[in-house]
């Protein structure tokens, strides 16, 4: 098909776009790159991105991320270079994006939350060889910069909040004084589909965190499929507030709106006290909500601000109960859905279905256009509607789901066993079609919309020469998804102090890795092959002998109200 507007708009459309439509999609924009000139051609001088006062044009995205691509090319990088992005989220971060992929080099986007050791591993992992960074996290930088001797340059957001007492030692330039740069067509690089996108890091399961290695086929089908699900149209705004280093906000909500000739309204992080605010003021439609978002929003005192807003859409998943109580006090539609960082998003519910709310509460969807899904058993066979077991994608369209995992060739074959991606999470499809989710199958832990490893955080805790054991476990949360739970066992002879265990965590991981229960045994439970039967530490759940750590934790952090404790 052809159509002078892309998105074509289809009255009266039921269902999803048809699958040519986003073979279409591929063809008009097939990457990133393409993607944002040809939008600027399209939309010109309508507004694409506002971030507090600042206002951009979508062909002034173009223009300036054409100058900072220019600026990199300057500064050494090159086709297949990996440019880590560590920053808070700002207009400047989406330009570093935009210009990295047009030099044909790979975004990799870091956690804000990340220090020492993790730090270090993403940015390692990964091979980074250049460094976008807030001027704000360069005390985080500096702790472990001798330790990052790959790194050749760096790029720095925020020439008016940088302090010369944490100056890097290696070579930077401030991306302001790159963004003033002559921009020259030469140094763009074109790539295919099949190409990256995006390096991201999620939790592992077994094992340390896996960087993902996505496409740019899987970014434009993705944003697709969202804008398909959420009715995001060219009169739409949506509403961005989830940290950018996430798939969710770069890809589903960023590159989503763009592809819908939409507008975006970008904060630098979520605040319940100012949502509604944000909603009434800037006329939003849609807004992208993960983890206890939602819950979040239930403990603010009702205000009539909550009410009054026009059509509003979230594009999100949430428990049956949830769903239900948001659309109630909320008056907002939910559109559910399932996915990951590898598979972006191959389930949700068409528009149609739900704009009427018709799509069951606690729902994910139907299966997108652009992929399979199936139900598959332990022996690798599907299994019929009701019953549960492993959800497996894979692309219908080719490229549509991540590559690799970067330098993981054999983790990466064992998770495409039978050709099929095994995303290590159970679920069920009913008898209409719709997926349900029943819980993870791997050992992960997801917290306040972060995936942890807990594996990870296992090995931080037995650095402590205190501990001879650590099992870390999900524990029920007050505001759904899970909390982080240590189950410790000391050394002979010595006993573990819960506060100072708390100190060393605050002092060596993320905010969001720390546990905010501790439970003290003498040993953990163990197969007689040795391994740590989890299944019983989860099974006795918070017990008596349980200590919550989060007013410690607080107290010592001085977290301020409208953030969310660990």
């Amino acid at each position: 098909m052809a159509a002078d507007v892309f998105p074509p708009v289809i009255p009266g459309k039921q269902g999803f776009y048809s699958v040519d439509v986003y073979e279409e999609a591929l063809q008009r924009y097939p990457t990133v790159t393409d993607l944002v000139i040809r939008k600027a051609e399209e939309n010109g001088n309508k507004t694409w991105l506002l971030f507090g006062d600042e206002s951009y044009t979508f062909a002034q995205v173009n223009e300036l991320s054409n100058r900072l691509a220019t600026g990199l090319h300057a500064m050494g990088i090159r086709s297949d270079d990996k440019v880590g992005i560590f920053a808070l989220n700002s207009p400047q971060w989406i330009m570093a994006y935009f210009a990295i992929l047009k030099l044909g080099a790979v975004p990799v986007t870091v956690n804000t939350g990340f220090i020492k050791d993790p730090l270090v591993y993403n940015l390692q992992t990964a091979d980074v060889k250049y460094l976008v960074l807030d001027s704000r996290l360069l005390p985080a930088y500096k702790e472990v910069e001798e330790g990052l001797k790959e790194i050749n340059g760096l790029i720095i957001i925020g020439k008016a909040n940088f302090q010369h007492a944490v100056a890097p030692a290696k070579r930077f330039v401030f991306i302001e004084e790159l963004l003033e740069t002559d921009a020259e067509a030469g140094v763009i690089v074109r790539k295919l589909p099949r190409d990256p996108s995006a390096m991201i890091l999620t939790s592992g399961t077994t094992g340390r965190s896996k960087v993902v290695v996505d496409s740019h086929a899987q970014f434009i089908t993705t944003a697709l499929f969202m804008l398909d699900a959420g009715g995001v149209a060219p009169d739409s705004t949506v509403y961005v507030y989830l940290p950018l280093f996430h798939i969710m906000a770069l890809d589903m909500a960023t590159i989503s709106s763009m592809l819908a000739n939409a507008r975006m309204v970008l904060v630098e992080k979520f605040s319940p006290t100012s949502f509604w605010e944000d909603i009434r003021k800037y006329g939003v439609s849609h807004f992208h909500a993960v983890g206890p978002i939602l819950e979040m929003l239930f403990k603010s005192p009702p205000s009539a601000l909550e009410v009054e807003h026009g059509r509003l859409t979230a594009i999100a998943y949430a428990s049956k109960e949830v769903w239900i109580e948001a659309q109630k006090r909320f008056h907002i539609a939910i559109t559910g859905g399932y996915g990951s960082t590898e598979v972006g998003i191959p389930i949700s519910s068409p528009h149609d279905i739900v704009a009427a709310g018709k799509n069951p509460p606690g729902s994910c969807g139907h299966v997108g256009p652009h992929v399979e899904v199936g139900i598959m058993n332990e022996q690798g066979c599907f299994l019929p509607p009701g019953q549960v077991g492993e959800i497996v994608v894979r692309p219908r369209i080719p490229w549509t789901i991540f590559l690799e995992y970067y330098g993981m060739p054999r983790e990466t074959v064992a998770a495409f066993a039978g050709l099929w991606f095994h995303t290590g999470d159970a679920g069920y499809v009913d008898d209409a079609g719709y997926l349900y989710f029943v819980d993870r199958v791997k050992d992960a832990i997801r917290r306040r919309g972060e995936n942890i490893s807990s594996y990870e955080v296992e090995q931080m805790l037995l650095g402590n020469p205190g501990l001879a054991e650590a099992a870390v476990i999900p524990a029920a949360s007050e505001v759904g998804e899970d909390e982080v739970m240590a189950v410790v066992a000391p050394r002979p002879g010595q006993k573990v102090d819960p506060e100072k265990l708390i100190d060393y965590c605050l002092d060596n991981m993320p905010r969001f890795w720390i546990p905010r229960y501790i439970r003290q045994v003498e040993s953990l439970p163990r197969t007689p092959t040795g391994r740590i039967e989890k299944f019983k530490l989860r099974g006795d759940g918070i017990t008596p002998d349980t200590l919550d750590m989060r007013e410690y934790i607080n107290t010592k952090k001085q977290i301020p109200k409208d953030s969310s404790p660990p």
